[in-house]
Parts: structure tokens; C-alpha cells; sequence
């Protein structure tokens, strides 16, 4: 098997008489002589030092992010400068580079050559894009459409086929076109990306991800194909929405250092094998710190050992990789209650804050009744120790979910349920000081944060006809 191995890497050939290509890097800190006309928050920046960094008044920057307290500033956040003469802010637009996007494409949407857009970014060295950065783009003056190219093609010939003129794709395509290239003709704006083939596109969203959330990578491509995932000491599939689109789940434990990590990914396609290393940003997120007292008959409960041997069979249970996707997102809260503990939060039963809390805490009354958030299977109901009357559902694609301290379970292990249908009744069960319903997700055995998928975070497609069809064992 032949194998083709490219690390995405931003290059923007500022030379004369060179075309412009753009590949995306790992981010990196911003260097001396990068002066964008936006800056994004790193860790450990202030506005003082971001000020310094570009040589302006820290006033001037403050007033220009319409900042209430210039102390206040967080890693990820956009920050406008101030932009050379000649260039009225209002008439721009940001624009977010994607992975693999090129300048040049971005410059060819507009009436601007792509030099003058580098000098309204303050782009001065060539090695300075990264994945997430803000550009201030102009009025879009041109839809393009991106387009693969078989083998064997001419202009002349994509023209005839496409119906377009022949003078518009040369003048929107610099090189002649080849197998697997990316072209752009007039028409309905799309993604613009230049990617080897088999990849048609290929996004990672949202970045930077907060610890503890789930980044998905998307990929469309030319032929049937499968892929696969590494990253954070941890390897897993894709999945696949249809013949030529494929979705990979990486979810992230909040206990994770924020920093700059990589994502692995491996594309097979008819005998042949493509490597890419991408970049993946992990913001640092805000976590509290919950003491629980306990007494009495509770206090059993918290043997450290036992905590552990339950931990451990549940994600067992939680370990699945079911093909078939079940869900649509955003998905429904499983009650309507108020939040007594968020996910994340770091614990202490008594003693130091070596755990965490591992899902969301709903403040609800005994008999309330639980909902599922998604169509499933059931694949626990059972009385446990720590966390009292249990039930767990797998909705596919590694996403499962968990229900904790209920007062009645309303399912059984291998029962379908759709979404909204009850499960059972919040209770004060197990580890409980009061009445309340846990509950906990996984993704690809990973707990992670519900929050986020209770919100439109991505757009997902909808399953696909056959993903909905389910076959009792």
C-alpha cells in the first residue's frame, strides 16, 4: 500500500511572481513581526502585553474592543487592532481560516488582489497564518464554488462540461488543472480549500475547544473511503454518514493541560493511504471547586475504592462504538430543572480536589420525570452503590448517556426509546444529600460535558434513513 504523508503546513509565498498557496500550520505563539488586524488571546497574554507586542496604546486597544475592564481578557478572544490608513474596518469583514483554506482563494472572492489583503491584515511574515486566526476580509464581490478535477481535463473541457465560459475559470484558476486539484468557477459560494486527494473538504470545529468538550472533524470525499483518529494517547474511528462523508468525535477529559496538541489522521482509499497531522488547540475553560460533607450511612459511600470499582464498570458499559447514529443534534435536556453542579467542577469528599464531577447536576424534585435526550438503547438499568438506581443509553456514534440517583427506573437493558420518552423519575438515591437527577455523557468512553450538546455547537446532517432503523437483539 502506497502511503502519502503531508503535514498541513501554512505557507504564504510572498515573492514575486509566485502564486500564493496557503497550508495550514500548527498554531504558534505570535512572533515579533506578525502584526494582524486581529489578535487571538494565547495563554498567559494580557492586554498589556498584546499592546507592547503590536506597539499600541493599550488605551486606544481597550476602547477599540469596547472592553469594560481591561483585565479582563480570555484565551480565544478576538481582539481587533488598529488597521493601516486606507482600510474603512466597516466595509470588512472577519473571516476565520479553516483548516487547509488558502490566502490566495480569499483574495479571489473579493476585487482585491491578495498583496493588498495581506497589507490590511499587516501579514508581513510569510509563515504567520494559523488555524483560527481572524482576518479582516472585504465585501464578498464574487461567489466561488470549489470543484474537483479528474484526470485527464483541460480548462476547455471543464468549461464545455460545467457550462461556463472558458475565459472565467482561467481567470479564477492560476495552474492548469490535474487529478484530484481543486478549482473554483463562478457560482455559489462553498468551502475553499486546496486538499490532496481523496479530500474534497475537511474541517475541525469548534477550535480552540474548551477541556472537557468534543471538537468534531468532518470530511468529504472524492470516493468511498474510511479514516481514522489519534490524538491525546487515544486512536479512534470514524464514522460514516453516507458514502462520502465521514465524521470523527474528539472529545476531550477536563482534566487535560489547555495548550496546542495534534490530531492524526489516516484517510484510506481504494489501496492507498493518506496521512495528515492537524493541529488542535484546547482552551483552559472555567471549572469550580465543590466540597460534599457527608455523614452517617453516606459516608460509606465515598471508600475510595469502591468509587473506583463502580467508575470502572460504568465505563465499561460506556465503551461502545455503535456504527449507527441514533441522534440529532442539539439534543433535548432530560429535565427542565435548575443546575446545582455544572461538569468539571473539582471535588473533594473530605479530603484533597483529585476528582472531578463528571456530569450535570439538575435540582428536581423525587418523581419528576426523566427524559431521553436522544433515540437509544438501553444498555443498563440496575441499582448501583455510589450512584443509586442507574439507567445508561447508547444513541450511536459513541455518544452514550447516563441517569443517576433516580427514585423509579421505567426501561429495561435492551429497550428502544425515542427522544422525549420517560425513563424513569428523579430520586435521592445512592450518594445523594438531596433530591437531584446526575446526568452523564460519553463520547468514545470519554465523559464530557452535556452542556455543550444541548446546544447547536455543530451542524450536524441529519442521520441517514438506514441510521434510524433499529432491530431489537
Amino acid at each position: 500500500m502506497r502511503r502519502r504523508a503531508l503535514i498541513l503546513v501554512l505557507v504564504l509565498l510572498l515573492a514575486g511572481g509566485i502564486s500564493p498557496v496557503t497550508v495550514l500550520a500548527f498554531a504558534r505563539p505570535p512572533q515579533a513581526d506578525d502584526c494582524p488586524a486581529v489578535h487571538t488571546v494565547a495563554a498567559g497574554e494580557t492586554l498589556a502585553s498584546i499592546a507592547r507586542h503590536y506597539g499600541v496604546d493599550t488605551t486606544t486597544l481597550a476602547q477599540l474592543n469596547d472592553l469594560a475592564d481591561p483585565r479582563k481578557v480570555y484565551v480565544g478572544q478576538p481582539l481587533l487592532l488598529p488597521l493601516p490608513e486606507g482600510f474603512p474596518r466597516a466595509d470588512w469583514e472577519s473571516h476565520t481560516l479553516a483548516l487547509a483554506e488558502t490566502f490566495s482563494l480569499l483574495a479571489r472572492r473579493s476585487d482585491f488582489d491578495w498583496l493588498t489583503l495581506a497589507r490590511a491584515n499587516r501579514i508581513l511574515n510569510p509563515e504567520a497564518l494559523l488555524l483560527g486566526q481572524t482576518l479582516l476580509v472585504p465585501p464578498q464581490a464574487v461567489p466561488l464554488t470549489v470543484h474537483i478535477a479528474p484526470a485527464g481535463e483541460t480548462w476547455l473541457t471543464l468549461a464545455l462540461r460545467h457550462d461556463l465560459p472558458y475565459w472565467e475559470l482561467v481567470r479564477h484558476n492560476a495552474s492548469p488543472p490535474f487529478a484530484g486539484a481543486a478549482w473554483v468557477a463562478p457560482g455559489e459560494e462553498s468551502a475553499m480549500t486546496d486538499l490532496p486527494y481523496p479530500l474534497v473538504a475537511l474541517t475541525l470545529s469548534p477550535q480552540p475547544v474548551v477541556r472537557g468538550e468534543t471538537s468534531v472533524l468532518s470530511l468529504e470525499t472524492a470516493e468511498l473511503a474510511t479514516c481514522s483518529v489519534a490524538y491525546l494517547d487515544k486512536n479512534e474511528p470514524c464514522y460514516r454518514q453516507d458514502a462520502t462523508h465521514l465524521f470523527a468525535l474528539l472529545s476531550l477529559s477536563p482534566m487535560v493541560e489547555a495548550g496546542e496538541y495534534t490530531v492524526d489522521l489516516t484517510v484510506q482509499s481504494d489501496g492507498a493511504e493518506l496521512a495528515l497531522t492537524l493541529p488542535l488547540i484546547v482552551a483552559p475553560g472555567r471549572f469550580g471547586y465543590e466540597r460534599i460533607d457527608v455523614s452517617g450511612s453516606l459516608s460509606q459511600l465515598t471508600d475510595a475504592t469502591l468509587m473506583e470499582t463502580e467508575r470502572q464498570a460504568l465505563d465499561a458499559v460506556a465503551d461502545l462504538r455503535t456504527q449507527q447514529r441514533f441522534w440529532n443534534a442539539p439534543l433535548k435536556f432530560p429535565v427542565q430543572a435548575a443546575i446545582s453542579s455544572y461538569f468539571g467542577s473539582r471535588r473533594s469528599y473530605g479530603g484533597s480536589y483529585n476528582t472531578y464531577h463528571s456530569g450535570v447536576d439538575f435540582r428536581a424534585g423525587t418523581g419528576t420525570p426523566v427524559l431521553a435526550p436522544a433515540d437509544g438503547q438501553v444498555v443498563l438499568a440496575q441499582k448501583l452503590a455510589v450512584r443509586g438506581n442507574s439507567i445508561m443509553l447508547d444513541h450511536g456514534w459513541g455518544l452514550v448517556t447516563g441517569y443517576w440517583h433516580l427514585s423509579a427506573i421505567e426501561v429495561a437493558v435492551g429497550d428502544w426509546v425515542t427522544q422525549g420518552q420517560v425513563i424513569g423519575r428523579v430520586g435521592n438515591t445512592g450518594l445523594s444529600t438531596g433530591s437531584h437527577l446526575h446526568w452523564e455523557m460519553w463520547v468514545d468512553a470519554q465523559p464530557v460535558n452535556p452542556l455543550q450538546w444541548v446546544e447547536p455547537f455543530y451542524r450536524f446532517p441529519s442521520p441517514a434513513a438506514g441510521e434510524v432503523t433499529w432491530t431489537p437483539d
